[in-house]
This record gives C-alpha cells, structure tokens and sequence, in this order.
C-alpha cells in the first residue's frame, strides 16, 4: 500500500508501521528496489494520509496527529524503536471510529 483514501486505510498502515519499522518493511517482488517501502516513505505515505483525512479529526487534533508523526519518527531514526511505535500505536487510538 502506497496510498491512504479512508480511515481504514489508515489504521492498516498505522498497523503495518507498527510492525515493520523502521527497518524490517517486506520486499515488494513486483517493485524495483528504488520504490521499496523505507522508514522515509512510510511516514511520508502517512503523512499524505492524515493531511487528505485532515477532515476527520476533530479540531486541533491534527496539530497533535501531526507532533505525533514528528515524533515517532524521530524516536525511530535515534534507534528507539519502542517509542516509536507507541506513538504511532496514540495515534492508532486517535483515529475516529468508521
């Protein structure tokens, strides 16, 4: 998945996040090697996700969604892989509820 349209999008890729980063992303046999999923592109796909769903957090929740994406991805380039998915894992609990 390389693209998020829904709220259900979302949490699988929030789901796949949490399982796979930042380094353990599953090859892809049918992409080149340029266009595997990385730690970059996952919360860039995220990123793009949350800002098209911008509708469906209420107020200034999406100033905290996006502190947590900041964040969470910090805490995986430092190394701190259990920061990191928790965080994602707060934001997981954000999402509202299809």
């Amino acid at each position: 998945m390389s693209k998020i349209d829904n709220l259900g999008d979302l949490m699988n890729f929030l789901s796949y996040m949490v399982l796979y980063a930042p380094h353990d992303f599953p090859e892809e046999d049918y992409l080149d090697s340029s266009e595997q999923m990385t730690l970059e592109r996952a919360f860039q796909v995220l990123n793009d996700g949350v800002s098209i769903l911008g509708g469906s957090f209420p107020g200034k929740d999406m100033y905290i969604v996006q502190g947590l994406l900041d964040e969470s991805l910090g805490a995986y380039k430092a190394g701190d892989v259990v920061k990191g998915a928790r965080l994602l894992q707060k934001l997981e609990s954000m999402v509202p509820q299809r």
